[in-house]
């Protein structure tokens, strides 16, 4: 489980650049699941390929690359105490929303969440 306490800290720790308010959120949304336990195997355009789920790397990897692109973003986690299933986020910036999808490795329903945010949101 996370809290606003480990996210911020996560946060602090990586000193993450933004370009825009997208980036803070989208960095906010990833901080929450390392804080929770997941460890970031998937990044960036490597995130958005067809075979993130067939791939046999569970290896942690660096941020790099994660805000490539301007309104779209994709990162694969795995979980150590979870038996290294993988989990795939990706994010859709559609105006001043964030659409987030989760999809499990074993799942087939993704789960959906919308952040509403607003401009010049603080830097954390």
């Amino acid at each position: 489980m996370s809290n606003k306490r480990a996210v911020i800290a996560v946060i602090r720790e990586a000193r993450p650049s933004f370009r825009n308010d997208h980036n803070k959120v989208v960095f906010a949304v990833h901080a929450t699941f390392l804080s929770a336990g997941f460890v970031l195997i998937t990044t960036g355009p490597a995130a958005l390929g067809n075979g993130v789920f067939s791939s046999t790397s569970t290896n942690e990897v660096g941020i790099d690359n994660w805000n490539q692109f301007e309104d779209h973003y994709a990162f694969v986690y795995s979980n150590p105490k979870k038996g290294l299933k993988k989990v795939l986020v990706k994010c859709l910036v559609m105006d001043r929303k964030l659409l987030v999808e989760t999809l499990g490795e074993d799942t087939s329903q993704p789960i959906h969440l919308e952040i509403e945010y607003f401009s010049s949101l603080p830097l954390f």
